[in-house]
């Protein structure tokens, strides 16, 4: 028979009952059993407080639980940062420095009105000029792409809808007046530009999680050139390192930048001379139709994270004894920034962090770290070397962090909190990605068994869809295995396909493909190298309703037009429908006649994507990765009429 946690409590009125009946019993001349009694009040006194003590009898299993969890070495997962892409802007004609790594950027949260602080992952040297113009050459002619660029969701083909070899994308700088003396930049010496693709790729887009580590690209190469002031007749080469696979994926392009450079006029721009660059399909075709089409192209763009840098603390004082924690002022910790030392008479010597210290010996300079905590943990003289007495234990570097809160829309992230020289505003051009919450001791209990089981490794459906919901930013996910987003009706030996759903978005929530990357990043540490993982939205399908209700007596109209098409969108809301669920038509009466408001449900039809659904007796299919929304529904309110 299946293992069952005994039940130890009962219920108030159940021991007032059972006390009740032995009244008879063991009292026999006590008849009057009314509530107004005095001993029916002592009864009810006592039911009472023996319903607490067995409440609180009924919580040890839940501790023993939480203490094996504890002996398996398992914690709360700490809060995950949020990641964004900050653009910053060149004030026109001001001296900019260069932004520092771990330059900080604030964006306020919509819904708690807390600052979020973001600090850049690297440093940027800024382009000081603004970018005026862009053209695209297809091979036969010059097109002004200047205002698709400015505006999100506005795509345009960088090389063109059929590239070949010449395309080009031209990039004008200015102004160039007065022009910079000889010998000093015009551009500094590495740019870098982001090439944003849609935030949320064709529907169905997938990532495959493979592609992160190396992406393989077309079989074409680009080049980026500029005039150089002293033969501005001709092009002159820089050197390239491409994260976007030719224009192909989101991601960065480093460029060198040239030293001096000639003001000309070039295409379609002939009304003033602007500082071009230019990248240029060198050899290579594209296959067909899958010409490259981006939605942003932004200059002086960098990453950033939602974690918040601490130097050199004090943590304490070593007492020499085995076993010895102290505690970071700062907390949750980001466990691969911490980096420490032990000062002893003014000599620093470095620690390492470890997962445990079985492997240590007695001279190893090793500690531990509980990231949610912020405990750090030394050895016992047998594993692990224990600090000498009077030794200073000091945090050289550290960051702190994380959490939902991080996860801001576009152009939320936008208050500079350190100072900046020469720039005019920073944003994010699309929502940051990957907070998470610190974990809630009741979501460790109950993922418990699924982590014991996948044990930091995806082999089965089930452990991919459990690591999948661990990634910051992601509500829920279902692994779908033999799925191969190129071969939908086949099953794929090792392919496996998981669809993601976003904490927040829109109608549908499409996950964008920043957090898509997010996702395979995070896959690729678990999964095996034989095992080909893509990431992928769900199969949105749109449910139209509609009826015609009548009213409850005295209900206004509005109201109750209201009350059923937002039961309606909560019924149908994909953030709660489960992965494949098939949709009965007539549950609908079911959820209209819950309202109040509504007598009777006199007429109801669906649009499903569109199409009219004439059987309402024939179920709704979806597919195993599919969910339904509500979309636009018609609602008719009626009197009721008296029969």
């Amino acid at each position: 028979m299946p293992l069952e946690a005994p039940r130890l409590d009962r219920s108030y009125q159940e021991i007032l009952e059972l006390t009740r009946s032995r009244i008879p019993r063991y009292t026999r001349e006590w008849t009057d059993f009314n509530e107004s009694d005095p001993g029916t009040t002592l009864i009810e006194l006592f039911s009472w407080l023996t319903e607490q003590i067995h409440y609180q009898m009924n919580r040890l299993p839940r501790h023993n639980y939480i203490k094996f969890l504890q002996l398996l070495n398992l914690e709360l997962r700490a809060p995950l940062p949020a990641t964004a892409h900050l653009t910053f802007t060149a004030e026109p004609g001001a001296a900019s420095k260069p932004v520092r790594q771990g330059t900080q950027v604030g964006g306020q949260n919509p819904d708690t009105g807390e600052l979020v602080i973001f600090e850049t992952d690297r440093g940027l040297d800024l382009i000081p000029h603004p970018l005026e113009q862009i053209q695209v050459y297809d091979g036969t002619g010059f097109t002004i792409v200047t205002a698709a660029n400015g505006v999100e969701g506005q795509l345009f083909h960088p090389l063109g809808s059929n590239p070949q070899e010449g395309s080009a994308l031209y990039l004008g700088f200015g102004p160039p007046d007065p022009l910079p003396l000889k010998g000093v930049r015009t551009f500094p010496q590495q740019m870098r530009f982001r090439a944003f693709l849609p935030g949320t790729t064709a529907a169905g887009g997938a990532e495959r999680c493979s592609d992160v580590l190396r992406p393989p690209g077309p079989d074409v190469r680009l080049v980026w050139e500029y005039r150089h002031r002293e033969s501005p007749e001709r092009w002159r080469p820089l050197s390239l390192t491409d994260e976007t696979a030719a224009f192909t994926r989101q991601g960065y392009m480093v460029v060198e930048g040239p030293l001096e450079t000639a003001a000309t006029l070039e295409g379609r721009v002939k009304d003033k001379p602007l500082f071009w660059l230019r990248c240029r399909l060198e050899r290579g075709v594209y296959p067909v139709g899958a010409a490259p089409k981006i939605d942003l192209l932004r200059p002086n763009t960098v990453s950033a994270t939602a974690l918040t840098s601490v130097k050199d603390e004090l943590i304490g004082v070593s007492e020499g004894h085995p076993d010895q924690s102290f505690d970071l002022r700062h907390k949750p910790v980001d466990v691969d920034s911490l980096v420490l030392f032990v000062d002893v008479a003014g000599t620093h010597e470095a620690w390492t962090r470890v997962e445990d210290f079985y492997a240590s010996s007695p001279d190893d300079p090793h500690f531990t770290l509980s990231p949610t905590a912020g405990r750090l943990q030394f050895g016992d003289g047998r594993h692990g070397r224990i600090p000498v007495a009077g030794a200073e234990i000091v945090a050289e570097r550290y960051r702190h962090g994380g959490g939902a809160k991080g996860n801001l829309d576009r152009g939320l992230i936008s208050i500079p909190l350190t100072t900046l020289t020469g720039v005019k505003a920073v944003t994010n051009e699309q929502p940051s990605v990957g907070g998470k919450d610190e974990q809630a001791i009741e979501d460790l209990e109950r993922e418990a068994p699924q982590v014991l089981r996948h044990r930091n490794r995806a082999v089965s459906a089930e452990d991919f869809t459990a690591l999948a919901e661990l990634a910051g930013g992601v509500s829920r996910a279902i692994a779908l295995p033999l799925k191969h987003p190129d071969f939908p009706e086949a099953e794929v030996p090792g392919a496996v396909s998981v669809a993601i759903l976003p904490e927040k978005g829109g109608t549908p929530p499409r996950p964008t493909t920043d957090l898509k990357r997010h996702v395979c990043e995070h896959l690729n540490r678990y999964r095996l190298l034989t095992t080909e993982v893509f990431v992928i939205e769900p199969t949105f399908m749109s449910i139209t309703v509609q009826t015609r209700v009548a009213a409850a007596p005295y209900a206004a109209f509005g109201t109750v037009e209201f009350e059923v098409k937002r039961a309606l969108d909560r019924f149908l809301d994909p953030m709660t429908w489960p992965f494949g669920r098939d949709l009965y038509p007539t549950s609908l009466y079911g959820e209209l006649l819950k309202l109040e408001l509504v007598a009777e449900v006199l007429d109801l039809a669906l649009l499903v994507n569109g199409l009219p659904h004439d059987d309402l007796r024939a179920a709704v299919r979806l597919t195993p990765e599919g969910l339904f929304y509500g979309a636009d529904h018609r609602v008719t309110v009626v009197e009721r009429e008296d029969r």
